[in-house]
């Protein structure tokens, strides 16, 4: 019997008003989008290899009629900011009898926002695709596929689908080496997702990613998008050396971003590797100004170091800050606003997230 199944995975649009919508620096360098569906190419690298895969990214691209026509199956789902338009790609899927699975963060934190979908794969995908095909193969057409929490071995990730990216499309690519982060703010989703102990990839499986859009003719932004870089200093400080020789063999083909918490500062060892490795750019959650908001919300390693002088000593590595603040805390004063711009502007800054809580 041939088993052969032709999906199309579909990203959802952001909300416009979203953060990851900064329209200007993709005009500036000619990208219609600043980064690239990781997730998606990571599930799709999960199918078997002989179903047939198309990547239909609507933040960059029309969904045409040919492809739904063309599709036994949907894939779909993200983050919130992408709620809307994963309900409206599940209602589409329904009224044309197209079977759709959903999944990614938002679903796994309000499945039931997305109970229309004929599948639901909640958590994360590489505990549970081997399921959901069996019981796609046995002809099963509707069912939910459940991961523990934070369990799974991020060393049997396997890699991702980037042929499937246009990446010519993309301001950055995104490679990951962790998930997960040991610190408890009770305002993030991310430990309640993926747990307080940052599990990590291997050296060589995430050198094999680079390698494959280096092979593929990438060049540029690389955006590690862990949690926490830092949040397994020990695995962070055996990789690095092997990227810096990586990097070095090629003539440092790639400049890195990531996520870190801000007692990176406090390790200038560290710090200064992730410089000559070449990562250029780090997004810190600041979340306020107000120290008494910071302890009521469990985010205490920024209240145990000088914000300012954490990030000077950052600029000084020469990698620039990012940062994330938050409006709605039950703690906060009416001064909140001014305090933020006073924090921004006296950091120097250049690019803020700012969400409600």
């Amino acid at each position: 019997m041939t088993d052969i199944c032709k999906v199309l995975m579909i990203f959802p649009l952001f909300n416009a008003g979203s953060f990851w919508n900064y329209k200007e620096a993709c005009d500036l360098t000619g990208a219609r989008y600043p980064a690239a569906p990781l997730g998606l190419i990571t599930v799709a690298a999960l199918l078997p290899k002989e179903w047939d895969v198309r990547l239909v990214n609507r933040n960059t691209e029309d969904l045409s009629d040919e492809d739904f026509r063309w599709a036994d199956m949907v894939m779909t789902g993200g983050m919130l900011p992408q709620r809307n338009d994963t309900q409206h790609i599940i209602d589409l899927c329904r009224a044309s009898n197209k079977p759709v699975v959903v999944g990614g963060p938002d679903v796994t934190s309000s499945p039931a926002l997305y109970g229309n979908a004929n599948f639901q794969v909640l958590g994360e995908a590489e505990e549970i695709m081997g399921d959901f095909i069996a019981a796609w193969r046995r002809g099963a057409r509707e069912g939910t596929f459940q991961a523990p929490m934070g369990k799974t071995d991020v060393t049997k990730s396997p890699l991702p689908r980037f042929d499937l990216l246009k990446l010519d499309q993309y301001l950055h690519v995104g490679v990951q080496f962790s998930r997960g982060c040991p610190f408890s703010c009770e305002f993030c989703d991310i430990i309640e997702l993926y747990g307080r102990v940052p599990r990590t990839k291997t050296n060589a499986q995430v050198m094999a990613e680079l390698d494959a859009l280096y092979n593929l003719g990438y060049r540029g932004h690389v955006d590690f998008v862990d949690d926490n870089l830092i949040g397994n200093k020990k695995a962070l400080k055996k990789f690095l050396p092997d990227l810096k020789r990586w990097q070095a063999e090629r003539k440092f083909p790639f400049e890195f971003s990531t996520e870190a918490s801000i007692n990176l500062a406090d390790d200038p060892d560290l710090l200064h590797s992730l410089s000559d490795t070449n990562f250029f750019a780090i997004f810190v959650g600041i979340e306020s100004p107000d120290t008494d908001t910071l302890v009521m919300t469990q985010k205490k390693q920024n209240t145990r170091r000088s914000l300012q002088q954490s990030i000077e000593t950052i600029h000084r590595a020469g990698i620039f800050v990012n940062a994330g603040f938050i409006v709605g805390f039950d703690s906060e004063k009416s001064s909140v606003a001014a305090g933020m711009i006073a924090c921004i502007e006296d950091t120097a800054i250049p690019v803020c997230m700012v969400g409600l809580l």
